[in-house]
């Protein structure tokens, strides 16, 4: 607890000429030393270390949490003398003025600088513990403690180890009292930059000052490991098949995304981060890829002669013959919800566009001296000299040019002669 006090005893000294005194008639007295430098004699040492007790043991009132002890060394040297001269408050005095308590402490170095002094070790790895809380939750560093947590599981986040930038160092070490500090006080020094000061007070001097304003003695690197999911998007592939016709596609196959884990690694510097890497990638599931197929059959300009109802669905409002005081050279067809007008068999568009009172008119040869005529089209979808296919869409139902309505005007022609639709199409 404290420095041991050495008792050294000299001769016993001898006085007068011809005269011997017994030893043990005259008194003792002790001489006081603290280190090498003498302070004075006492005839009861043991108020002297009573002394000393008493005043370590009030120090240790006040300092429970430290291992106090004297800095100097206090000894005592026994002495036969004829006269006793009691110095008894002069080595109080001394030992008043002189001793200096100190703790037993462990340094704290931070990159080689010394930054605080604490009482422990444990007291000291608190200090790590609070800087790195300033940007990592308690609950996340008690894990961290218990050693490397499992990786994430998917959509999850976790911290995987939390350090210093720098090297951290501990020292065992003894200082007076006035320079132990507590967690508080070293965590303030660590966070507004201020290594322990080698010598003058640091709340006197210019550089102590100008150390308060600068950047952390160390930053807090934490690393994090995220796992997620990713879609793996479908690729198209087109085939060509002589099934379909020229034009027309159909899916064969449905694509479907995949899926894939990624685990990403962050690195942050205190609360910015520096770095991201994708560490891990695997897929979970294949994409499907969608296949589509895309028809290249010629279609076929010739028609077959088997009239297909030009509409999609609707009625017959006004049959071919007399109307009006005119002849009605065909039939007129309305009453649909879907106006898609199509092509009665396969040919080849040799008339598109506007003609007085057809409006929106589209003409079709059907390569076997049949050709028919679709009127009034709200908006025609086809080009002259394209080819088109029986069913094939080529207008939209309206009712432009001389129209009373939205409907379809539908001739028949053979040979250049004027047929009754009826007798090819029904609705």
């Amino acid at each position: 607890m404290w420095k041991k006090l050495a008792v050294t005893a000299i001769s016993v000294v001898s006085i007068g000429v011809g005269t011997a005194y017994a030893e043990s008639s005259l008194p003792t007295v002790y001489h006081v030393y603290i280190d090498e430098q003498h302070v004075g004699m006492v005839e009861n040492q043991a108020e002297v270390k009573s002394e000393l007790r008493e005043r370590m043991e009030e120090a240790e009132k006040d300092h429970k949490e430290l291992n106090l002890s004297y800095k100097e060394e206090v000894s005592f040297k026994e002495q036969k003398v004829l006269s006793v001269k009691d110095e008894s408050s002069k080595v109080m005095d001394s030992l008043e003025s002189e001793l200096t308590l100190v703790a037993d402490v462990m340094r704290l170095h931070i990159n080689g600088d010394p930054v605080a002094h604490l009482p422990n070790e444990e007291k000291a790895e608190q200090v790590i513990e609070f800087v790195k809380e300033k940007y990592v939750a308690e609950d996340e560093l008690e894990i961290l403690e218990k050693g490397t947590p499992e990786l994430p599981a998917v959509g999850e986040t976790k911290v995987m180890d939390v350090g210093l930038s720098v090297p951290v160092t501990m020292e065992e070490d003894q200082v007076i009292l006035p320079q132990v500090h507590t967690v508080e006080e070293a965590v303030a020094r660590v966070e507004e930059g201020r290594p322990y000061p080698s010598n003058h007070s640091e709340t006197t001097t210019f550089m102590g000052m100008m150390a308060k304003s600068k950047k952390p003695l160390a930053d807090v690197v934490i690393t994090e490991k995220e796992r997620k999911e990713e879609k793996i998007p479908y690729k198209v592939e087109t085939k060509k098949t002589d099934e379909l016709y020229k034009g027309e596609s159909k899916v064969k196959q449905e694509g479907e995304n995949g899926k894939r884990e990624l685990l990403i690694e962050r690195t942050y510097r205190n609360d910015q981060e520096i770095e991201e890497e994708t560490v891990e990638k695997e897929v979970v599931k294949e994409p499907v890829k969608k296949v589509i197929l895309q028809g290249t059959k010629k279609i076929p300009s010739r028609g077959t002669g088997d009239f297909a109802w030009p509409a999609v669905g609707g009625e017959i409002t006004s049959k071919q013959g007399e109307r009006w005081g005119r002849y009605h050279k065909g039939i007129d067809i309305a009453g649909v919800s879907n106006k898609t007008i199509k092509a009665a068999d396969n040919g080849k568009v040799i008339e598109a566009g506007y003609r007085n009172s057809f409006g929106n008119k589209v003409v079709i040869d059907h390569g076997n001296g049949y050709e028919t005529i679709y009127a009034h089209l709200s908006s025609i979808g086809v080009k002259k000299g394209q080819i088109v296919k029986r069913g094939e869409k080529i207008g939209v139902m309206g009712t432009t040019g001389r129209s009373t309505g939205v409907h379809l005007h539908f001739e028949v022609h053979k040979d250049g002669s004027l047929e009754n639709p009826l007798s090819h199409v029904s609705p």
